[in-house]
Formats: structure tokens, sequence, C-alpha cells
């Protein structure tokens, strides 16, 4: 009892002056204490102010602030951090640092605010003499910052491009690392927040990893959806764990987070590629159901990560395009070009929003820079989408581009030809341009995913100009280019739409010379199946026949009259655009080269296909689908 009764006395005579009281408070303390007092114990005389008493280094592991700020040279806490922050540049504040470089807490203070009010001349701040001492008074107190102190000037040493190996600044990192199991959550997700875009050097790197590590110890502690989003966007790169777990926390929280804070975690999936569909289909939903219209920057960031990711929910989509309609003028053509980039590559097709960014195009003609005028008829192309003012948009295009397709890159200059193929736009100028030998060697027979990408599409340049544009007179690719980048026929690729049809033709067709399958085109287009048929609909064996749409013939003779010669082309989910029956501007453009090649294109939707149960069904629909095309080649 005699060791709490003197606790309790030092605890009240170590308190601020405003806080003591008579002797008669101590006697009150005593009594509670469980000791009695005589009643006619005369009054004692009031105290002397003691002196401070030496209070355990653990009071300076708090997480905020103390409730009630010590005053140092006559100054409280407030009034200095308020001074502080109405100084406007870093010299008045290297000025008053000579005051207050004895207490390690002001000089942090001190070092915090010169980082937020310094944008140019950071090396000259740091060199200077008056900031070495603030370092030093960190340095010797570093122990007594309190943690959202040390967290900020942790910051501010990064954000001022301290040396790395300053020895301030690695006593800050220690300190912190030393620190992370008393820091709250809360301030474990600020200080993942503040130091990871700064994290360079192996120890800087240790730090964020031992963040990561502490907060997945600790993640049934995320209470709120600024520290659950700053984990995310800061450490679910660093622990794959940590953001499974985050998993469960977003989707508890879902309902809270507003539009920006449904950005930042929806960019820092895409950032590291995790497509979880659980986060994404749980902020989709919640988006949708706000009444508030989105702003243009959450929507432009929200159609990256979803490109990115290849998610689709189409009435988000839906609600996104809508709230961007009316801001499409205000809208930089940074923002203007990423957009509908984002949403051709989604496969998204809104026509208001289409007609006004061609709108906005034609208005900002002059600004546009080359490449983002290229990215956004590439966009198009994707969809498949011409403006209602076709013709003025394509005299832009043509005035402002011609002179320069020198300053594109090689492989902008394929999307942009390959898009006017697409588009129906194209001129044997650009046709020329792109068909150059020096532009082509740089991507046929390179055995990259991009350069066989480049490949195929100039394959479908050179296949435009030699069906769709007479008046071109070349060059044109070699064969053996063309040969080499289109893929082989057959293989485990094909799709089972693709080999529901190939079954469903052989009860049609049971001789097995008279129909061909899987059959790749010297246009880089594949077909699922070809087959002639005479003037009476009979089919014809292929073998005998010259077939000039593929590389290598083995037959000589030409179709006698009469006959047609047949492609069977399935299209599956993926070549339509989102929720229409349109198809994307790929597949609109092998259909129309088909087509121009001379051949009957029977085509077999993968939403009509899906609708039969049996295999006599699907053969009659095969039936119908080859009666129906030749019908229309008779009426035309």
């Amino acid at each position: 009892m005699a060791a709490r009764l003197i606790q309790r006395c030092s605890r009240l005579l170590a308190a601020s002056p405003s806080l003591q009281s008579s002797s008669f408070s101590i006697l009150s303390e005593c009594v509670r204490a469980g000791h009695p007092i005589q009643a006619a114990l005369p009054r004692p005389s009031p105290l002397p102010r003691p002196s401070p008493l030496h209070t355990s280094g653990r009071c300076g592991y708090t997480d905020g602030l103390p409730a009630l700020k010590p005053s140092v040279n006559g100054q409280n806490e407030k009034d200095f951090l308020s001074m502080i922050q109405s100084m406007s540049g870093p010299e008045e504040l290297l000025q008053i640092s000579a005051d207050h470089c004895k207490n390690g807490n002001r000089a942090a203070a001190i070092i915090s605010q010169i980082a937020k009010v310094t944008d140019a001349n950071k090396a000259e701040v740091v060199n200077d003499k008056r900031f070495g001492e603030l370092l030093s008074a960190v340095n010797r107190q570093i122990q007594a910052i309190w943690n959202v102190r040390l967290v900020s000037l942790l910051r501010s040493l990064y954000a001022l491009r301290v040396d790395e190996k300053n020895h301030s600044l690695r006593s800050v990192e220690t300190e912190v690392r030393w620190r992370l199991r008393k820091f709250s959550v809360e301030l474990l997700g600020r200080l993942a927040r503040l130091v990871f875009p700064y994290a360079q050097t192996e120890e800087q790197k240790a730090l964020v990893f031992d963040l990561a590590k502490n907060v997945e110890l600790r993640w049934t502690e995320v209470k709120d959806t600024r520290t659950l989003v700053n984990v995310i966007y800061s450490l679910s790169q660093v622990s794959r764990t940590l953001l499974e777990r985050m998993e469960d926390k977003v989707l508890e929280y879902a309902e809270l987070f507003t539009p920006e804070e449904s950005r930042t975690i929806t960019v820092a999936l895409a950032a590291q590629n995790c497509r979880s569909l659980p986060i994404l289909r749980a902020l989709s939903f919640h988006l949708v159901q706000r009444n508030a219209e989105l702003c243009p920057s959450v929507i432009v960031d929200l159609a990256y990560a979803y490109a990115k990711l290849n998610f689709s929910q189409h009435p988000l989509l839906q609600k996104m395009a809508s709230d961007l309609l009316p801001r499409v003028p205000a809208l930089s053509s940074k923002e203007m070009t990423g957009c509908i980039r984002s949403f051709s590559t989604l496969r998204f097709f809104s026509l208001p929003l289409c007609e006004a960014i061609a709108q906005a195009c034609l208005e900002r003609s002059s600004s546009l820079m080359p490449a983002q005028l290229s990215s956004i008829i590439l966009s198009f192309a994707h969809l498949n989408f011409l403006p209602s003012q076709q013709e003025e948009f394509f005299s832009m295009v043509v005035q402002r581009l011609s002179t320069e397709l020198d300053s594109l890159s090689p492989s902008m200059l394929v999307d942009l030809v390959w898009s006017l193929c697409v588009l129906q736009l194209v001129t044997p100028a650009f046709l020329q341009k792109a068909l150059e030998p020096q532009i082509y060697d740089q991507f046929l027979g390179k055995a990259s995913k991009k350069s066989s990408n480049y490949g195929l599409k100039l394959t479908h340049i050179n296949a435009s100009a030699r069906l769709e544009c007479p008046e071109y007179r070349g060059p044109l690719l070699p064969l053996g280019p063309v040969s080499a980048v289109t893929p082989p026929a057959g293989g485990n690729s094909r799709s089972s739409l693709q080999s529901d049809i190939s079954n469903a033709l052989r009860d049609v067709f049971p001789d097995q010379d008279t129909c061909s399958f899987n059959v790749t085109t010297a246009y880089g287009h594949h077909i699922d199946a070809e087959f002639v048929l005479d003037s009476e609909n009979n089919p014809l064996a292929l073998r005998n026949f010259e077939d000039p749409h593929v590389l290598h013939s083995n037959g000589t003779n030409a179709l006698p009259d009469g006959a047609r010669r047949f492609a069977v082309k399935s299209w599956e989910f993926s070549n339509f655009c989102l929720r229409t029956k349109e198809l994307t501007g790929w597949f609109a453009l092998c259909r129309r080269h088909l087509r121009a090649a001379g051949f009957l294109v029977v085509e077999v939707p993968f939403y009509e296909w899906q609708e039969l149960k049996s295999e006599w069904q699907k053969s009659a629909f095969l039936k119908d689908q080859i009666k129906k095309v030749v019908a229309e080649e008779m009426s035309m």
C-alpha cells in the first residue's frame, strides 16, 4: 500500500501547475488509497512547485500528440505549429530553427514543413548549415520524437532527397523499424502510403518489407477505409498473402468507399496485374449504386485499370460513359485519348460518346498530337465506328497526318494504316508508307508476341492493298515474309465452337475431299472450313482446283462455270462488341477481305449456335445457312 501511495503522490506532484491543488487534494488522494486521516489535523501550508520528474521513455511512443502539450521556450505546441505553418518559404523556417534546435520534436516539425514548402533548390536547402543543425537535434533526441511526427519526418527526408547514406536519415529509418510493433495499424497504413514511392535502396525496401509483415500479422485490426486503401495501394505488391487477407476487408467496407478510394484500390490491383474478381465486382456494384456522378479523372483511371485487368461490367461502363459524355469538351487530349482507348480495349461501344469524341477531335485538331490522333483512330477501328461526319473527319485526318507520318514510330504507323484499312478510309499514300521494306523488316520474322501481332496487321494491310485498293501500284509484302507471320493451321487452340462446327460439317460433307478444315489464307485470316459447290449445289473435290487465297496451292484447274467457293467462319463472344451483335474491327475486316477474295461467307455466330442442342439441329442449321448465302448472292 505504501508503494502505491508514493506512486500516486509522485504523479500528482509531477502534474502541471494548472492541475495542482492545495494539500487537501493530496490528503484526498491518500484517503482514496485507503489510509485514515484524522479530521482534526491542522491544514498544511501549500506545497512548493515541484521540479518535473523523469518519465519513462515509453511516454514518447504514442501515436498522437499528448493531451497536454508541454510548453517549450514559453510557447505551447499549438502556437508553434501555427507559426511554422504560416511561413511561406524554407528560408523563414531555417531562420527560426536556431531557437528550436535543442528540441528534437520541434526540429522534426520544422523539417517536415520545409519539405512541404520547398519545390525547387532542394539540394541548396539540404546543404544549408542550419538544416544540418536540425538533423543533429533530431539525431540526438530521436527516441523522444512522437510517432506521427517521426513518420512525417521520414517522408520529408525522402522528399527532400537527402543522401541515402546520410547518418541522420539512416538513424530515422532504424528508429522507425524499431517502433513498427508499437505503431497503430492506422499509422502503419499512413507510413506505407508515404514511404512506398521512395523505396529505392536495399534498406528502404527492407523497411517496406517489415512494414508489410507487421500489417500482415495485424490485418484484423484494420477498421477504417483509409487504412485499408493505404495498405492495398502500398503493400499488396510486397505481400500477396496480405492482399488475399485484404479481400475480406474490402468486401466488408466496399459500401463505404468513396469513388476516389475505389479508384485507388482498382489502380493498385492493375499495377500488379492482380485480377481479383471479388474485389472488382464489389467495387463496381457499389459504384453503380451511387447516385452521384463520377468525375472525369476517376472515370479515366477506372477505365484504364479495368482494361488492363480485362474486367468488363456493362452497367458500370454505361454509367461511366453517361457521366463522361457531357464533359467531353472539357477533357484534356490525354484524358480523352486514354478513355476511348480503354473503352475500345474492353469492346464497350457507346455511340454518343464516340460521336462526342469525334466532334472534339474536329474542334481541336490543331492541338492534338499526331500520336494522340492516331490512338483515337485506332480505338474507333477496334470498335468499327465511323463518325457521322465521315468526310469531314477523314479530311481532317489526311490533312493532319499526311505530313506527320515520318514522325510516327513504326508500330504507331502500322496501327494507323491498319485502322484506316478497317474504316475503309485508307489511301495509296498511307499503304505505300506502311509497306516499305524498312517498316516491315522490323516486325516480320521476329519471335516476340508484339512482332507477331504487327506482322498480322501488316498482312491485313497488304490484303487491303490487293483486294480493296485497285489504284495501288506497290510495293507489296513478299511471299516469304507473309508465310512466316501467318501461324500454322490446326493445333490445340481451337475452341469448342470451332470443334462443334467441324463435326457438324463432316455430317454435311461425308466425303473428306469435298471440305477442307481450318484453312490459313494469305490474307492473315483463318477460316473454319472451305468447300466448293457447283451450279447444282453439289460439292466438288477441292484438290482439283487452284486456291489463289492460300500460300501454296496444289490444284491447277479453274472453277467451272457457276461454281462457288464457300468459307465457313465462326464468330465467338469475344469477336463482338460488348452486349451487341456488331463485330469488332478486326473481324469485320476479316469478313470483308474474304468476300473481296471471292468467298461466299457462311457465318455461324455463337449466340445462334448455342441454342442448338442435337447434332441433327446443328447439321440442319449449317445447311440453312448455306442456302441463305446462296439466295443472297443470287439476288444481288
